[in-house]
């Protein structure tokens, strides 16, 4: 029957506990024992073990990196972003999304390790690295041993490395048709080179690298070589990545013979879009739903637009530290149909926890709407993989981003029922072909979220219904692909050079200014 069966989302035939098994990806039976080494600060408990004082936990990172294995070697998919979940040992400790995957302290040994079982009391592993005193994991002086199963033994890699570097960033603002446009794009952490990170482009050469001896990032074209040539380069100053606020880039200017300076290329750390939905009709500027794109920097902080010539932008207003959304564009002044507090860290507006005020004309001010939410996910997740002639086979398709629910991103397929959505009781994403948003715990299919915040992430595991089992099975088959946007040309975008200049955009603006109220139910080289 295809299409049809669905459940309890809570697997019947799942192991004690209710916790689905996952099989292991590599093999990680290796003992690791070794002396008690002394810590270099924190405070001793019984054993040696040390704990992060108060005064040290703003040194320690919320998302780290783990980069620079070879992608044909064992164990490379260790790779990726940990998020930080609990304390172990008294030291933070960290989970890959969507996995068990953690990266942990184990205090008896004073070593740092990536283990795909989770936390546990055990020195096994997959990976290790040991130096005493050592606060967080993200130290690029840690040396890591990887596992590898035809030694028999942890091999040491000096390519790999955990940073709090960011994962991506942006490069934005060369002009199309000009010299180098290419240098535009979005560019990944791939490992070090000459001592600090490095970043690709997507399965392209281009690459952003260090060049120590000129103390430059260079952006080169031609990927990560040990040459002081390049297509454009910024001096370092000492920044430990090449995101860093306040980097002046050159470009080679072929016509010239030297690299000029250009003030319009940037480097940022951004997402490249950003998702905003929840204004319903028939209110007022329910025009600004839609994605907005990275355009660059406004006010020192990353400026996002719509691609469809709208001219619809979201900005930051350094004066009263707040993000705007502005119908008429990217401008200098306290105008807007919506706004949200800054403050709490939002380094961009892309951030589920932000609460909009949006203009309401029949009130004369902005008015607080708790449906309107800003967030990075993909616009559309594609499920492959569950086999035609399999029950619920149904499960494939695309899904497209429609709505937050349970502070989550949910997910609809075209002209049917069937949808992708969170349920926080399990921590699971499901998808269900019946009930769509209103389903509850049941469930033609499922994945323990393990911390993902989207269900386009290729590491999930499925568990869908079989009727004939009378529980949810693994279908290690079944792939949950992640669709992004596609960079914007913003030369093709009508109306993107005067972007700055006043346009009409449903619904009125109101001077943001300290008299403004805001409570809760009423606010608004060169070579």
């Amino acid at each position: 029957a295809q299409g049809g069966g669905s459940h309890v989302c809570a697997p019947s035939c799942a192991p004690p506990g209710g916790r689905p098994m996952i099989s292991p990806h590599a093999p990680s039976a290796y003992s690791m024992r070794g002396g008690l080494q002394d810590s270099a600060s924190g405070s001793p408990l019984a054993g040696g073990l040390t704990v992060v004082l108060a005064d040290q936990l703003d040194d320690i990172p919320n998302i780290v990196v783990v980069a620079g294995r070879h992608k044909d070697r064992e164990n490379q998919d260790l790779q990726g972003e940990y998020h930080r979940i609990a304390n172990f040992h008294g030291r933070p400790a960290y989970r890959k999304p969507g996995t068990r995957t953690c990266l942990r302290y184990w205090s008896p040994a004073d070593r740092w390790l990536i283990d795909r079982e989770g936390l546990q009391e055990s020195d096994t592993c997959n990976a290790y690295a040991e130096q005493g005193g050592v606060l967080h994991p993200a130290s690029e002086e840690l040396v890591w041993r990887i596992w590898e199963s035809k030694h028999k033994q942890h091999v040491r890699d000096p390519e790999i490395l955990v940073t709090s570097a960011p994962s991506s960033i942006q490069v934005v603002g060369r002009a199309a048709g000009r010299e180098n446009f290419a240098l535009n794009g979005q560019y990944h952490l791939v490992g070090l080179h000459q001592g600090r990170v490095a970043y690709q482009k997507g399965n392209s050469k281009s690459a952003i690298r260090y060049w120590a001896l000129g103390d430059r990032w260079l952006i080169d074209l031609d990927g990560l070589r040990d040459v002081d040539v390049c297509n454009g380069y910024a001096d370092a100053h000492g920044t430990s990545h090449p995101g860093a606020v306040g980097l002046q880039w050159h470009v080679w200017d072929s016509s010239r013979g030297r690299h000029a300076l250009d003030s319009t290329l940037q480097s940022v750390v951004a997402p490249h879009a950003i998702e905003l939905v929840g204004r319903e009709a028939p209110k007022e500027n329910q025009s600004m739903n839609g994605s907005y794109h990275l355009v660059g920097l406004h006010a020192g902080r990353p400026a996002f637009m719509k691609a469809d010539g709208s001219g619809h932008a979201i900005r930051y207003w350094p004066r009263e530290d707040r993000w705007l959304i502005d119908l008429a564009g990217l401008r200098d002044v306290d105008l807007c149909n919506a706004y949200s507090e800054a403050v709490g860290g939002f380094e961009h507006p892309g951030d589920l926890g932000m609460v909009w005020h949006v203009w309401e004309t029949s009130r004369g001010r902005h008015l607080t709407d708790p449906g309107v939410r800003t967030f990075v996910a993909p616009h559309a997740v594609r499920i492959i993989g569950r086999d035609p002639y399999k029950e619920n086979s149904a499960v494939n398709g695309e899904y497209k981003l429609v709505d937050v629910i349970e502070s989550k991103p949910a997910y609809k397929k075209e002209d049917t029922d069937h949808v992708i959505r969170y349920w926080p009781a399990e921590d699971r994403w499901i998808l269900d072909l019946e009930a769509g948003f209103h389903g509850g715990d049941v469930a033609n299919s499922y994945a323990d979220a393990k911390g993902a915040e989207h269900p386009g992430n290729t590491e999930l595991l499925w568990y869908v219904w079989e009727t004939s089992r009378g529980c949810h099975v693994a279908d290690e088959d079944i792939v949950a692909e992640p669709i992004y946007l596609e960079p914007v040309d913003w030369s093709k975008v009508p109306g993107v050079g005067s972007a700055a200049e006043p346009r009409g955009g449903g619904g009125s603006a109101l001077g943001l200014r300290s008299s403004v109220a805001t409570e809760s139910s009423t606010s608004e080289s060169e070579r």
